[in-house]
Parts: C-alpha cells; structure tokens; sequence
C-alpha cells in the first residue's frame, strides 16, 4: 500500500531549518512540483504509471522560498513545506496533480508527495481563525496553529472511514460508484460520523449502499490516506441473513456479488490503496483462504 514505502516515516515535529539538501515542497491546491525522471505512460486508468519522479531540494529553487516548516523525515531525508502562495519553481518541475502522484515511484517520494499535500491543505485552510477572524501563527515547537487573538488552537484533522469486504462464504461484494471518471469495482467505503463507532460505521454504510446486514466484523488492517485526509480501517464481515442486494442508486451506479474467479483483473496492480489489496486477497484466496 502507499505508506508501504521501505524506510522509516517520523513525524515527530522538530522547529528547524532546512539545510540546502533538504525537500522542499511546494503545492497549489492539490498539484505540487515534481520532476519526471523516467518516462512511463500516463493513464488515469493504471495504478502503476512506469514513471519514476523527484522532488525539489532547497538547493533547487532559484530563489529559496521565504516562508518554509519541517513536516517530517523520510530515512535519511528531511522534507519541509514552503507556505508561499507562489515560489519561483526549480527549472524542470511542474505542478502534477497529487493524485496522480500515487503511480509513481520511488515509492518514498510519492508517498512524501501525497502527506505534504495533507498538510499544505490543512495550513492553507485554517490561515484565519474560524472563531474570530484573526490571521493565525504558527507553534514555536509543535505542529498546531493557534490565533493570537482568542487563544485557539488548531490542530491537524483526519476523518476516519472505513473499507468493508462483504462476503456470504463464497463470493464479496463489489461496487462501482456513480458518477466517477474512474470507474473500476471497489468496496464498501464511508466515512465515521459524529457519535459513531468505526464498527456502526461499517453496518450503516453496508446498508445504505446495499441494503445488507452484517456481523463478525473482522478488523483487517488500517491505512493512511492522504488524498482526502482520511484514515481508513478495513473490514471483513459477513452477511447476515438477505443476501438481495438493494443498491443505492444515487451513490452507486452497480453493486453485485462476485466468486473469486469472476472478480476482473482491473485492480491487480493497485499496490497503493485497501481497496485494491482487499479485492485481489479475496481474488486470489477466496473466503476460505482468508478464514473468513
């Protein structure tokens, strides 16, 4: 998966300053500035691009940016965020869309691409106080934000969601969603709300897209997601009593059950997300593979 990047990610806060050798990272909105080292096809519909990417040191930019903080050490590197609205970009760098980023390598590169665009979001959009207006200032020593003004403090958010593979024995429920350029199968997804446990989230999502029960909810595994600030738990669960599928056509464009060997191959290089790694599991090892 995306975090799965073989080196170790800290995130601890340091307040230090970033040595000519040091990432720098720039975004606008949820482009940042990388440089295509190696050529691979670009394709909305692979997971897996082929092109090989790298990202601005210090010592790149012409004109170093004027307003930088750490965000966190990947290995032996420490990456920071330039805050400017504008920089003068390194000759060779483009702004390419983050989300893109996630078929790229080396896989520490995008992956570092992927959190700094969470966070420059996160700083971009508490730059006010939403309590009183006041322009707000960064910690000295820690990540929050606080206002002068009103004292509050402001801390980076993640939504939790979830990823549910519903199974009856034999076979999983895919989905494909309405409305989406990319229209590949997946799992249930949804996100927690207000006063909900992860595992409620999981039985109302079910029903509300599928209109199944479930029980013996069973935790597989958790993933960071930085392309919408989210931190996703995987499920497996199985389906208790009905197994007629009610799809929610609003937000679904399909949904119906699959055996192993009918699941299509589409996701077999999805090496990033839950999603695809649940799908090609179940793909591959089928309910009794996966005790499930």
């Amino acid at each position: 998966m995306i975090q799965d990047i073989g080196k170790v990610y800290d995130n601890h806060f340091e307040p230090k300053e970033p040595t000519p050798e040091s990432y720098v990272l720039h975004y606008r909105d949820r482009s940042g500035l990388v440089r295509v080292t190696a050529a691979g096809k670009r394709s909305a519909e692979e997971f897996a691009s082929g092109e090989m990417v790298d990202l601005p040191r210090l010592a790149d930019y012409p004109t170093p940016p004027n307003h930088m903080i750490y965000l966190f050490r990947i290995g032996d590197d420490s990456f920071f965020l330039a805050l400017d609205d504008e920089v003068d970009a390194p000759a060779g760098y483009t702004y390419e869309r983050v989300g893109w980023l996630r078929g790229v390598g080396p896989a520490d590169l995008s992956f570092a691409a992927a959190v700094g665009c969470q966070l420059s979001c996160w700083y971009r959009d508490n730059r006010y106080c939403s309590r009183c207006g006041h322009e707000m200032q960064l910690a000295p020593k820690s990540r929050e934000i606080v206002c002068p003004e009103c004292a509050r403090i402001v801390y980076p958010k993640i939504q939790p969601g979830i990823i549910a593979g519903v199974t009856d024995g034999e076979r999983i429920v895919l989905t494909r969603y309405r409305g989406r350029a990319l229209k590949l199968w997946a799992l249930i997804a949804g996100f927690t709300e207000i006063g909900e446990s992860i595992e409620d989230t999981v039985r109302r999502e079910v029903m509300e897209e599928v209109g199944l029960k479930v029980r013996d909810l069973r935790f597989y595994k958790s993933q960071p997601w930085p392309f919408s600030d989210t931190l996703l738990v995987g499920f497996w669960c199985h389906v208790d009593g009905s197994k007629r599928i009610h799809t929610d056509h609003e937000e679904l464009a399909e949904a119906r059950w699959f055996a192993p060997d009918e699941i299509p191959l589409e996701r077999s290089n999805d090496h990033a997300s839950l999603t695809g790694e649940m799908i090609e599991l179940f793909r591959q090892k089928g309910a009794a593979g996966l005790g499930l």
